[in-house]
């Protein structure tokens, strides 16, 4: 008898709310056929790098330093509290790359949660080399005059407490800080211009370690990893999507959402033909090795970006989720 796992609703993005007033708090949350006769141009792995490898380990325990990361950190756990969930650990690494998405921002004049590049948040984290399962609460504080006049410690609490504030159904921003599959956050805030930009990078970490290799001369990616006790990889889902393009600033500005994209593929553990994950193509590609540990190979088909969500149950027998994600950009 076969298996078949109907995968729960992709994470998707916040609606941004928009008031009018000097200061305004806004967050965010057919290809025609070729020719028979043509060859397929040649593949090149562009991220990461050909030859290299991208690695990452379950991030060990720290705290923010730093007075607005650590304030709206405490917060957010706070309000976990409240409500019953469990807190999140601090993510140094999701922290950094919400930094630069900030300060990326108010450079460009944009909010919400795409810059003028077009990638979408899942994937500036995997392309960062951050694996976690990612959901992104993004915020703007803009005024008319030259500069704010409030702190950023003042802006950031403000934010929080303004999403934590929000009622069904437009609640997905309060949905994402008290969400329980989420085991770690990173915070990051860029000001200057009149303008305040506040990212919440939250992520469900599963994986122990995962090492990501493009292979040298040949379009083909090596993955590697562990699985983080007391969880076991069930499967791995694939996804793909065209190169981002650059975006206007209205552009950019109006995708006010997102979502992790539809997968098409699936790799399932070898031998285990009796597991499909439905609407993929499930092939057995996965190596299990002692203590937790995978590995598989992936060669693209096709330009684009390549979305890897891995998924873990438990030796207690729990139906599957999302603790992992990666991503690689394909180039022709």
């Amino acid at each position: 008898m076969r298996k078949r796992y109907e995968r729960p609703p992709s994470r998707i993005g916040k609606l941004r709310l928009e008031a009018l007033a000097v200061l305004l708090f806004l967050p965010a949350a057919c290809e025609r056929p070729k020719p028979a006769t043509a060859a397929a141009p040649p593949l090149r792995i562009i991220v990461p790098a050909a030859g290299k490898t991208v690695s990452e380990t379950y991030p060990p325990f720290s705290l923010p330093t730093e007075p607005v990361k650590r304030g709206v950190f405490e917060q957010i756990n706070r309000d976990r509290a409240e409500n019953g969930a469990a807190p999140v650990a601090w993510d140094e690494a999701a922290s950094q790359v919400a930094d630069a998405f900030c300060t990326a921002q108010v450079a460009e004049k944009t909010r919400g949660h795409y810059l003028r590049d077009g990638v979408p948040p899942y994937a500036r984290t995997g392309l960062a080399g951050v694996f976690g399962y990612q959901s992104e609460n993004s915020a703007s504080w803009l005024t008319t005059a030259s500069s704010i006049s409030e702190t950023p410690l003042v802006l950031a609490l403000s934010a929080e407490r303004t999403m934590m504030e929000e009622k069904p159904p437009a609640d997905g921003h309060r949905v994402s800080i008290l969400d329980p599959e989420a085991t770690h956050v990173g915070v990051g805030w860029a000001m200057g211009g009149g303008r305040f930009q506040l990212a919440e990078e939250f992520l469900a970490r599963g994986l122990e370690s995962l090492n990501v290799r493009a292979e040298e001369g040949a379009a083909i990616l090596h993955f590697s990893g562990q699985a983080r006790a007391p969880l076991k990889l069930e499967f791995v889902t694939i996804a793909h999507e065209a190169l981002p393009g650059n975006l206007t600033r209205a552009e950019a500005n109006d995708r006010t959402f997102y979502k992790y994209p539809v997968p098409h593929e699936a790799f399932v553990p070898e031998g285990r033909i009796d597991l499909t994950v439905v609407g993929t193509a499930t092939r057995d590609r996965i190596r299990l090795a002692g203590d937790r540990r995978f590995s598989f190979a992936f060669a693209p088909g096709e330009p684009g970006l390549f979305t890897f969500v891995f998924w873990f149950g438990s030796d207690a027998g729990d139906r599957p989720r999302p603790g992992g994600s990666a991503v690689a950009k394909v180039e022709p």
